[in-house]
């Protein structure tokens, strides 16, 4: 027996009117439309079985009876396959498909004589023994019953098909001429051996096989908790160790190598890029044992950040498997697979059973191979980018499910600039990355489904001044979470308290959009952080045990008002003759402790806008220490004394050290004390003396002395305080995004090389630039101020929106405020730095530099003083020309 579509034909003849047909002719018509509907069935619709078709057993009855449901089918010869029964005795060869089931309780040995279906059923010369379930009263039927083991027989579809030998045409009556075509569905049984030589033969039934036969034997793979005590997260060292253990006793490097190593064997049939893969094969290894070092007992190896790469690895190979299970695409079925029989398993078992191997055009296939590939590549880039560095500078960035919108999940930090692991990171998405471009800030901008964020680039920064800068950040950008600070270097057991009370503390690089955040540090370096889901909720009691005796200290304040009002107004009016313009007045706190409870584990620096300064004087101060500290100390000004003012609980005592570092870092450190005032360790002022007694910090008084006491918005007699700072902030802010200062050609707010400054601006420092390297003398030039901070405004700036009728304008708006707030109508002026080498000439160059000085302000430093630290290393904002 042939196939039909081992030959197909692709042409027929159109035929005129009074044409003399041949045989040959129309059997080509009718082999045309056959062969198309055959290529049809196969090729756009599938092959196997599509429903039904399955066994059952009914013993309800003294006589066993074997079920068929009726169903649909497919071979690879294109034939359709329905149960079908004969419509009266006397049409037998027309069928009822209208039937539900066939019901067998007997059984004849088959012998294919006609047919000779080869080489499924003929592996040989012989055939292999088969018998074919029949009616009680056909020829040579047996009870099922009478053959030994029926029930585990495996049971086939087969569609016999062959031609009926002629009878001799006479030439009177010669009606029986033409070849009848005889097919007939016969429901077979088999050995299961047999059954084996025969589907040697079906590439199909055997991929299928194996692809579940592997993917059943890699189940999904989950990575142990990590579970937070009291008693295992004391030192960096035990926290290291706790996702380290985590990692090996749950065995997820091993069994990620293996499970991924299978893959990439079993189903290198699956994968386009076959280089790619042979490569991984050799190298997979290599780069499981590159990442997941722990060898080092002693070094702390952030390995909080490794779990968070094996969550991420695992949740990539279990998406893998799950995509594996369900891929059933399967272009071009080879015909000889099944080209005239139907698996349907056996009774209670569908190991030997043809599932349906449905053509890409009914689904996702060639959409769900390409993930599958996808999948693959991004195991291999979150291995080769994982990477923890420091020293980037904190960022925040959004996160989500995948499912609310293709910016989400986003790339945390932990994971280095990668473009295969942008491609691969979410399938046929465009994720946020964590090293975003500046002025492209995710956090400006509204996101749907945001659920949590990303928090990074500050492992090894200090401490204090990371834990200022994200509550800054909260505030600046509306963000919903709290910020927790814990130092583990400090003995006051704040931590183990705290995670007593909150057992549910989690590692995940960032923290819930509602929930908590902890930081946490090491001798005041950031070498972590544990987050919540939910937000730690502080709460003010306001019983009568709660209220204490309260005593207010008044003292000078470090900083003379003539000092302050002459620096914040040195904005408005002449800028300093020597130095650079500072903009903000900066107060570090070096030392602060509550009945002897330390309130920082490291020097805190608070820059406070001199704008702020000039609008409020010491309440701008005092407001920022109350902000910065909501659980101490209550700070205040009295005008009509002039006197810095610290309230606390009658009994309690403090040391708080404060220094001036605005204008020189190498500034005198004031302390205060309930007993006085000391100025670098010699007493500058002696207000009360008390008796020693031993006491201790009460975190709720002072909450309670804060919302009872702080001052809000207060201000003084030298202006209103309305909001216009904030405004103005938010211009700045807004204008990085603007679309005349991004793209190409367009100059950005925050300058990253002089290219990329405004033309008026070069027009200025370029001469300057010029006359300084002909000199020869040994210097480095740095712009600083406004035009490295994005509230600079160009002379194109002025000429083409000063005027414009469009007041809201986010440029003229912007101009609007600068003029108000700052008295400024002019382009920005430079502020250049000049900073020499030893042996350098610093005379020459002021001679050089003093015809430019009308056109830019011109600071010149150096040669360096041994064991002086220069005034340009303080300066955070800087540009190198």
């Amino acid at each position: 027996m042939s196939n039909k579509l081992s030959s197909v034909l692709y042409q027929y003849r159109h035929y005129k009117a009074d044409q003399v047909l041949t045989h040959t002719q129309l059997n080509e018509t009718i082999a045309y439309f056959e062969d198309q509907d055959r290529l049809t069935r196969l090729a756009l619709f599938g092959v196997g079985i599509l429903h039904g078709l399955q066994i059952e057993l009914d013993e309800s009855s003294e006589t066993t009876q074997l079920i068929i449901r009726q169903g649909v089918g497919i071979t690879t010869d294109g034939d359709l396959i329905l149960l079908h029964q004969a419509l009266t005795e006397t049409q037998p060869k027309e069928k009822n498909i209208g039937i539900d089931r066939l019901t067998f309780t007997h059984f004849r040995e088959f012998e294919d004589e006609n047919a000779r279906y080869s080489p499924y059923f003929f592996p040989g010369e012989s055939q292999v023994v088969l018998w074919e379930l029949c009616k009680e009263n056909d020829e040579n039927a047996q009870a099922l019953d009478s053959l030994p083991d029926w029930q585990d027989k495996i049971l086939l579809a087969y569609l016999e098909c062959y031609p009926k030998p002629q009878d001799i045409c006479g030439d009177i009556n010669c009606d029986n001429q033409g070849e009848e075509q005889v097919t007939r569905l016969r429901i077979l049984m088999m050995n299961e051996g047999d059954v084996e030589q025969l589907v040697s033969h079906d590439p199909l039934f055997l991929r299928k096989r194996q692809i579940d036969d592997v993917v059943s034997a890699l189940p999904p793979l989950q990575l142990l908790k990590v579970v937070h005590q009291e008693s295992n997260t004391s030192s960096r060292l035990q926290m290291d160790r706790l996702y380290r253990d985590a990692l090996l006793d749950g065995n997820t490097k091993a069994d990620l190598q293996s499970g991924i190593q299978t893959v990439l064997n079993e189903f290198e049939f699956l994968f386009e890029d076959i280089a790619f893969v042979t490569a991984l094969k050799e190298d997979l290894d290599a780069l499981f044992n590159a990442v997941f070092n722990f060898e080092q007992d002693t070094v702390y190896q952030y390995n909080q950040y490794r779990y968070l790469l094996a969550r991420d690895l695992v949740g990539t190979y279990n998406a893998l498997i799950a995509e594996l299970k369900t891929f059933d695409s399967w272009p071009n079925p080879d015909i000889t697979a099944f080209p005239k029989h139907l698996l349907l398993g056996k009774i209670g078992d569908a190991s030997y059973r043809h599932a349906f191997f449905p053509s890409p055009a009914l689904g996702s296939g060639a959409e769900q191979l390409e993930l599958i590939n996808s999948l693959l590549k991004k195991s291999y880039y979150l291995l080769v980018s994982f990477g923890i560095s420091g020293g980037e500078g904190l960022r925040i960035i959004p996160n989500g499910p995948s499912s609310s919108s293709n910016r989400f999940p986003s790339i945390p930090f932990f994971y280095q600039d990668s473009q295969g692991l942008t491609t691969h990171w979410r399938f046929k998405g465009n994720p946020l990355i964590f090293r975003y471009d500046i002025g492209s800030n995710p956090l400006l901008m509204e996101h749907s489904g945001l659920d949590s964020y990303w928090i990074g680039g500050h492992l090894g920064a200090d401490g204090e001044q990371t834990y200022q800068s994200l509550l800054s950040m909260v505030r600046q950008f509306g963000l919903e979470f709290k910020v927790y600070h814990f130092d583990l270097s400090a003995t006051d057991g704040k931590l183990k308290n705290f995670i007593q009370s909150h057992p549910s503390c989690i590692s995940m690089g960032g923290v819930a959009k509602s929930g908590t955040y902890i930081l946490l540090s090491y001798q005041n370096q950031v070498f972590g952080d544990l987050s919540l889901s939910y937000r730690v909720v502080d709460e003010i009691r306001q019983s009568g045990h709660s209220h204490v005796k309260v005593a207010a200290w008044s003292y000078p304040w470090i900083s003379t008002l003539k000092y302050l009002n002459n620096l914040s107004r040195s904005l408005k009016g002449s800028r300093r003759n020597s130095g650079a313009q500072p903009d903000s007045y900066s107060l570090v706190i070096r030392d602060y402790k509550i009945n002897g409870q330390p309130m920082i584990s490291g020097p805190v620096t608070l820059a406070i806008p001199l704008e702020k300064i000039f609008n409020r004087r010491m309440h701008a101060i005092t407001e920022s220490l109350n902000e910065r500290f909501p659980k101490g100390l209550v700070f205040d000004y009295d005008e009509s004394l002039k006197r810095f003012l610290i309230t606390r609980p009658f009994d309690d005592e403090f040391t708080i050290s404060f220094a001036d570092t605005t204008l020189n870092i190498n500034s005198p450190v004031y302390t205060y004390t309930q007993d006085g005032m000391e100025k670098t360790d010699q007493t500058f002022r002696l207000d009360a003396i008390r008796c020693e007694e031993k006491r201790l910090y009460r975190e709720s008084t002072y909450m309670q002395l804060q919302h009872e006491f702080a001052p809000v918005n207060k201000d003084d007699d030298y202006g209103a305080y309305k909001g216009k700072w904030q405004e103005w902030y938010s211009l700045i802010e807004r204008l990085k995004t603007d679309a005349r200062f991004t793209g190409t050609g367009n100059p950005p707010r925050i300058p990253q090389s002089y290219e990329d400054l405004p033309a008026s601006l070069r027009r200025i420092i370029g001469p300057i630039r010029n006359e300084l390297t002909r000199t020869g003398v040994s210097h480095q030039l740095y712009l600083t101020g406004d035009w490295v901070n994005g509230s600079w405004a160009s002379i194109e700036m002025i000429d083409d929106y000063k005027n414009t009728s469009n007041t809201n304008d986010l440029i003229f708006r912007f101009l609007n405020l600068r003029s108000k707030l700052h008295e400024k109508e002019q382009a920005t002026k430079a502020s250049l730095f000049v900073v020499l080498a030893n042996g350098s000439n610093r005379t020459q160059i002021e001679n050089l530099m003093e015809p430019w000085t009308d056109k830019a302000d011109i600071y010149i430093e150096g040669p360096q003083v041994r064991g002086r630290r220069r005034i340009i290393d303080g300066i955070t904002e800087k540009l190198r020309l």
